[in-house]
């Protein structure tokens, strides 16, 4: 939909994936699938990519080590009309973590562990060209978030900081699919459910599927709980508006629940939602 903003996206969340683990990004590899560049668009869609791509790389200092090109992705059908694959630009991003034994996954760890997030004020969190309109309303259109490459780093270096003083137990970016997805891979992941409020006044299915904003979730060991605020107390300082870090919630036993102004918009036991995530392919077969 916008070749330059989706290539940078690619470029940020493979490094937030990276930054998530604790790892601090360092280069990347990518892989280049696209149609005939011998075509208007194609030729577009190839250069903005391009420029996305160094644009982020720019910013996060990674540079581009090597990578592949595909070209001439399309079909043609028995009338001679030539369909053209989605342009994908595929990013492979490696990180260095200086000790292991601080790694952290996706999954909440322990009950009663306080779940935060972190985001950028300025990077856009939108329904436009999201998973949300594609499966739910078959409509592949709108333009990709753009994000505050600023923002975004900066947002990944407080949680490799916080990752290296053990306040974070679990972390997971928010990509496809927005919060809702990323709190239910959470969950499906370690088996335990959360307990969400959210008090923000948006729309709720941008609420639960809108995609951006430079956000990730994260949980906090409770018995650590003086220490994270203290240190949360000195980061807020150096701040100002740029980035927001907010207690949404608390990890439960068996269930995901979502409130959104107090109102329940989401309640689904763990288990349901492992069967669709273990078993949605099994189904069609």
């Amino acid at each position: 939909m916008d070749p330059f903003r989706g290539s940078i996206a690619a470029v940020a969340e493979s490094a937030r994936n990276v930054s998530c683990v604790g790892a601090k990004p360092v280069a990347i590899t990518n892989n280049l699938n696209f149609s005939s560049p011998e075509t208007d668009i194609g030729y577009w869609q190839l250069a903005l990519s391009c420029k996305g791509i160094s644009k982020a790389c720019e910013i996060f200092e990674t540079p581009v080590t090597g990578g592949n090109v595909s070209l001439f992705n399309e079909s043609k059908d028995k009338n001679g009309v030539i369909t053209p694959i989605q342009p994908t630009p595929v990013i492979g991003m490696v990180g260095i973590l200086d000790d292991s034994d601080k790694a952290v996954s996706s999954g909440w760890k322990n009950i009663d562990d306080e779940i935060w997030i972190i985001g950028s004020n300025s990077s856009e969190i939108t329904l436009g060209a999201s998973s949300y309109l594609e499966y739910f309303h078959g409509q592949v259109t709108g333009r990709p978030p753009e994000i505050n490459l600023e923002d975004e780093k900066l947002c990944q270096e407080i949680i490799r900081n916080s990752i290296n003083k053990d306040f974070l137990v679990s972390c997971h970016d928010i990509s496809d699919g927005g919060l809702s997805v990323a709190l239910a891979e959470c969950s499906i992941l370690s088996g335990l459910g959360a307990q969400i409020n959210i008090g923000d006044d948006i729309r709720e299915d941008k609420l639960l599927f809108g995609e951006g904003g430079s956000r990730i979730i994260f949980s906090i060991d409770i018995n650590k709980k003086d220490n994270w605020l203290k240190y949360l107390n000195k980061v807020n300082e150096k701040l100002k508006d740029n980035l927001y870090i907010n207690k949404i919630g608390v990890v439960s036993n068996n269930k995901l629940k979502i409130k959104y102004l107090n109102k329940v918009i989401c309640d689904l036991k763990v288990s349901a939602l492992a069967d669709k995530f273990n078993n949605g392919i099994i189904k069609n077969f």
